[in-house]
This record gives C-alpha cells, sequence and structure tokens, in this order.
C-alpha cells in the first residue's frame, strides 16, 4: 500500500493492537503492534520468518543487511535503493517487490521484498514520532529522511557499516550529502 494508506491504517490501530501488514514471497510476515513507546500511535515493527518467533527489527538491521547486499551484488543492490527511494516518496513497496522476485544475494539477512514492505513501517514509525503529529522534534522535514539518508550513506559505499551504525545507533544526524536522493537515471 502507498505510504498514505499505511499512514491512515496504522494511526486507527488501538493500544496494543496487531497486524500483519504485509506477506513476503517466502512467508515472512511484516507486522505492527501499536505500543505507544515514544509517542502515542508509535508502534513496533515485526518480522515473523517462517518456523522463527515474531521478533522486532530496528533499522541496524536493515542497514547491515542493505549493506551486505551492496557487497556481494552492486547491480541488484543498485536497484534496492532505488526502489527504497521510491518507498520514501511515498511509493507501494508490494508494486516495487515485483521487480525482485526470484533475487537472491549470496549474503543477507532478508529477501528484498521484505526489505522494501519493513523500511517504509519504519520511515512511518518516524514521521509518527518525529514528524509534525509527533512528540519529538527532528531536523528533517519529512522525519522519515532520517533513515533514508542512513540508507544512502550505506549505498554510497563511502565507509564501512561499522561508522554508519555506530552513527544511526549513537542518533547523529547522517551526512548532510546524503539528504540528497540517489541517482537512479
Amino acid at each position: 500500500m502507498r505510504i498514505e494508506e499505511a499512514y491512515q491504517l496504522l494511526r486507527r490501530l488501538a493500544p496494543r493492537q496487531r497486524i500483519e501488514v504485509y506477506k513476503g514471497f517466502d512467508g515472512t510476515i511484516v507486522t505492527a503492534t501499536r505500543t505507544d513507546k515514544i509517542c502515542p500511535h508509535d508502534f513496533a515493527v515485526g518480522l515473523v520468518i517462517p518456523g522463527r518467533k515474531e521478533f522486532y527489527p530496528t533499522h541496524v538491521r536493515l542497514l547491515f543487511d542493505l549493506y551486505l547486499k551492496r557487497i556481494t551484488d552492486g547491480e541488484n543492490a543498485k536497484k534496492l535503493f532505488c526502489a527504497l527511494e521510491d518507498v520514501f516518496r511515498g511509493e507501494d513497496p508490494e508494486k516495487l517487490a515485483k521487480d525482485f522476485e526470484g533475487v537472491k544475494f549470496r549474503m543477507q539477512l532478508d529477501n528484498c521484498d521484505v526489505n522494501l514492505y519493513y523500511a517504509q513501517l519504519l520511515m512511518i514509525e518516524q514521521d509518527f514520532n518525529y514528524g509534525k503529529d509527533g512528540c519529538k522534534s527532528s531536523k528533517y522535514n519529512p522525519a522519515r529522511t532520517y533513515l533514508m539518508g542512513y540508507i544512502r550513506w550505506v549505498a554510497s559505499g563511502d565507509d564501512e557499516i561499522d561508522k554508519i551504525i555506530t552513527g544511526a545507533v549513537r542518533n547523529y544526524p547522517p551526512r548532510v550529502k546524503y539528504i540528497e536522493p540517489l541517482d537512479c537515471e
């Protein structure tokens, strides 16, 4: 679903309500559970990988997975980074995911479709908590630019993943040059 539809769906969640938002090609289920942890309407993004218990991935998992993909298959990784730009701009990750059906990387944590699905939810979570209706402030408009800046930093190949993740975990803003969209032409 497009980002506006996902916003509406997630805003309507009752406290502690859990929903299954997407199902990946491999059966991985992407969930959202309203927690109100940081701000009202905050939610946790969950993954249920077939045969495993549900867990709650953070942006660190996404950044590390994207790094693995970039270093093992730069061409397909670039396509994925450009699809993430589309998700950032509001496009439907389910439609974008079709281009990645059957694409596997030598090293990966999750399939590309799952990356697109839970990246969208992590972006929405940033907007909910740090956007115009959130209870925290952000230097970015929209607030999801913070996460996208880190995704672009991984895409750039400018630094090792250690430096990128350290910045993200310590809540340092991504470098200014990563606020600009990737060249996907």
